[in-house]
């Protein structure tokens, strides 16, 4: 009965909090040109040059006579009016969309009215995301067992903590304990409830080393070899400020980290040796490439016994000379006269700032017409790939202590919810298979990224009022970048494809989900976003087809070894460069509910049409183009392209479509008689792109000699010499 009292206000709240707003069209003739989820409604449906304009609750929709622009208003950084009739929209995602108006006074009513839909929201609930889910358990009320169902991540989310812990094999009888010091959050409002750390170190202590870390952010262990016992563990930075300031406890934590995993690994019958790198760091130097190089090659494997617990690793995220600055502010490293039996190495990461300045100036340069002759030397001018690059290695480096010299890492940047989740999260990846298949991969962003408090809210800007430009970075998408250089070059590696991380990217922003709400897991809880809005799971599951890696083997490399060289880093064009999202089927099993009166079986599978408008990457949220008369409607696809696109397409799997349509709503309505093409291998980039980021000498490759390649490398990135060509028209 409490169930049912309470599904009852929730149909409640839907009508009478979400309640629908009424329509204003600039022509009685004009029609919304889309079909709404469920919760939204559209205010306002206009006319600009040569297009139908719509605006609701949230989403922008601009219909060309060949194109369709479909973006969700909180993908949307900023708008301007330029040259008088036009307006520039700047997107999260780095997108840019243009509209022509026939007036200056319409193109400054809509100037107006996206500034007030894109601002940040004053309180929580009038992201798009509460409403949606509100409507839908109105909607659904007949099914809600199996609305549930699909709302909800599974349960290897929701016990994830738990079964973390047992599949790791922690010895949590003689090295280990789970403290719940930070039940309630009543330690750190960033942190998670629970936390490993060594068996003999008592939560006093830990009150005690909460005074000295940065944000009250401890040494937390969360990631354990399970044929070494070696761990990784995370923090804030020390605050050891211009006065020195040293903390007991904090030191006797560090060096029990060790000792922890000396007895973790004693009981698993791993008698290690004491490791070294190949070079000391702890001097305060950061690590050039050289010297990262060498260190990569010539240090040697634990091979025979030890008495003493191994070395331990303190990687600091960012460089000798940011960290003693930050002492200025309270803050600093570790002095390793100090923590005896640990070495310091400093990696030289930017920080937020730098890195949302590059990613700035990568989305100008993304935008702008291409020049031929100099794009190569301006997006390396970007520095773009370089960050790219200096975070695969500190994530490399970390493997390498934890795999190869079997020596536990604590992992660090100055707060540790930025750098610091960025390195581990990528590390884990690499380390440990079982976060490379599709729910792994999901339990890798809950832990890493939504338990230990990576502020979404302000790095998105969609929190409460979140208007300060300075809090806002891409760091996210930076992480989901790497993981895609890591798909293409191993490429049987992951359970999920390119298409799943390019949806993960635009739902990051979207707020059509809850999952990347609030600033950190308290927040989340006060705000009850789990039982008031759907995971961005319920689509991106294990199940769902449209987001399955075709070459996976679960045979494949258990611990992964990247190139992290620039060279050998590729531009993510399904992100950045217009007219190249990778096709992701069309399949009502996208849809996060039920659709009333069909059955996933009805559907087929199905490719999205490249245009030259934005549809492909914002359709994560649209379920309502109509699915009549849409081609490829880029006139630069020359009839060689074509033939190369429909000689991807796998004909076992059907007849091409004109219009398949893949949406993450549960409006879609209809079905178009659309055809299937792997998602490894969904196309190249079109137009004047092609001639920049491919080679215009190399002849055109088949789907089989793509598969054929890319199975030969067995994954491995230093064997992976596919010219540029080949490589930009793998997808996923």
């Amino acid at each position: 009965q409490d169930e049912e009292t309470q599904h009852s206000l929730e149909c409640i709240q839907a009508n009478q909090i979400f309640p629908r707003k009424q329509l204003i069209r600039e022509d009685e003739n004009l029609q919304v040109p889309f079909i709404e989820l469920h919760g939204e409604s559209t205010e306002y449906v206009g006319r600009a040059e040569d297009a139908i304009i719509a605006l609701s609750n949230y989403r922008l929709h601009i219909k060309f006579k060949e194109s369709v622009v479909n973006v969700p208003l909180q993908l949307i950084e900023s708008v301007e009016c330029r040259d008088i009739f036009q307006l520039h929209l700047t997107c999260k995602d780095c997108k840019v969309i243009r509209c022509q108006f026939s007036t200056f006074e319409q193109c400054q009513d809509w100037l107006k009215r996206l500034n007030n839909a894109i601002r940040p929201p004053s309180k929580i609930e009038d992201l798009f995301s509460f409403a949606y889910h509100a409507w839908c358990m109105e909607v659904y009320a007949s099914e809600k067992e199996q609305h549930g169902d699909l709302c909800r991540p599974g349960e290897h989310v929701t016990s994830r903590f738990k079964n973390e812990v047992e599949r790791m094999g922690f010895d949590m009888n003689n090295a280990w304990r789970i403290s719940n010091i930070n039940e309630k959050y009543k330690l750190c409002g960033s942190y998670p409830q629970e936390i490993i750390v060594p068996a003999w170190i008592t939560d006093k202590e830990l009150e005690s080393v909460a005074s000295f870390r940065s944000w009250k952010r401890i040494p937390a262990v969360v990631y354990r070899h399970q044929s070494n016992g070696a761990v990784i563990s995370r923090c804030g930075q020390p605050e050891v400020s211009w006065w020195g300031w040293r903390n007991a406890d904090d030191e006797h934590l560090v060096q029990s980290v060790a000792k922890a995993c000396a007895s973790d690994s004693r009981s698993n019958g791993n008698r290690l040796m004491n490791g070294n790198c190949s070079r000391d760091f702890s001097n305060g130097g950061d690590l050039s490439d050289v010297e990262f190089d060498s260190s990569i090659s010539n240090a040697s494997g634990a091979e025979s016994l030890a008495i003493q617990p191994q070395k331990l690793l303190i990687l600091d995220a960012r460089s000798y000379a940011a960290a003693v600055a930050n002492r200025a502010k309270g803050g600093g490293c570790e002095c390793p006269e100090y923590y005896p039996n640990c070495e310091v190495v400093f990696m030289g990461m930017a920080n937020i700032h730098s890195i949302r300045k590059s990613f700035q100036s990568l989305r100008l340069l993304c935008t702008q017409m291409p020049d031929p002759g100099n794009w190569l030397s301006a997006l390396e001018s970007t520095k773009w790939l370089q960050h790219l690059s200096v975070l695969l290695k500190s994530a490399l480096l970390v493997v390498h202590a934890v795999d190869r010299d079997q020596r536990p890492v604590l992992v660090h940047c100055s707060d540790g919810w930025d750098r610091t989740p960025q390195i581990v999260a990528l590390a884990k990846l690499l380390l440990d298979p079982y976060y490379r298949t599709t729910e792994g991969f999901q339990v890798l962003v809950e832990t890493e990224w939504l338990d230990f408090g990576h502020k979404f809210a302000d790095r998105c800007g969609h929190g409460e009022n979140s208007d300060d430009l300075n809090e806002r970075c891409p760091v996210f998408l930076q992480w989901l970048d790497c993981v895609h250089q890591l798909q293409r070059q191993f490429p049987c590696s992951f359970e999920f494809n390119e298409a799943f991380l390019v949806k993960l990217v635009q739902h990051t922003y979207s707020c059509l989900f809850g999952t990347f709400l609030c600033n950190n897991a308290k927040e989340r809880g006060e705000k009850h976003t789990q039982e008031r809005t759907c995971s961005v799971w319920s689509l991106l599951r294990a199940a769902n087809k449209a987001f399955k890696n075709l070459l996976y083997s679960s045979q494949s490399e258990s611990v992964l070894y990247p190139v992290c060289h620039v060279r050998n880093l590729m531009l993510w064009s399904a992100v950045y460069l217009p007219c190249s999202s990778p096709s992701t089927p069309a399949d009502d099993t996208c849809a996060p509910y039920p659709v009333p009166g069909s059955s996933p079986e009805d559907q087929p599978l199905g490719r999205l049409p490249k245009t030259r408008s934005f549809d492909n990457l914002t359709t994560a949220c649209d379920s309502s183009v109509p699915t009549t008369n849409r081609r490829s409607s880029d006139p630069s696809l020359n009839e060689k392209w074509q033939e190369h696109r429909r000689s991807l397409e796998l004909s076992s799997l059907g007849n091409p479509g004109d219009d398949p349509f893949d949406g993450d709503g549960p409006c879609k309505q209809g079905r178009a008689p659309v055809g299937a093409e792997l998602s490894v291998a969904a196309g190249v980039a079109e137009g004047q792109m092609e001639n920049i980021l491919q080679e215009a000498t190399t002849e055109d490759v088949g789907l089989e000699e793509h598969l054929r390649g890319s199975l030969e490398t067995g994954g491995k990135g230093e064997e992976m010499a596919l010219d540029k060509k080949r490589t930009e028209g793998l997808h996923g």
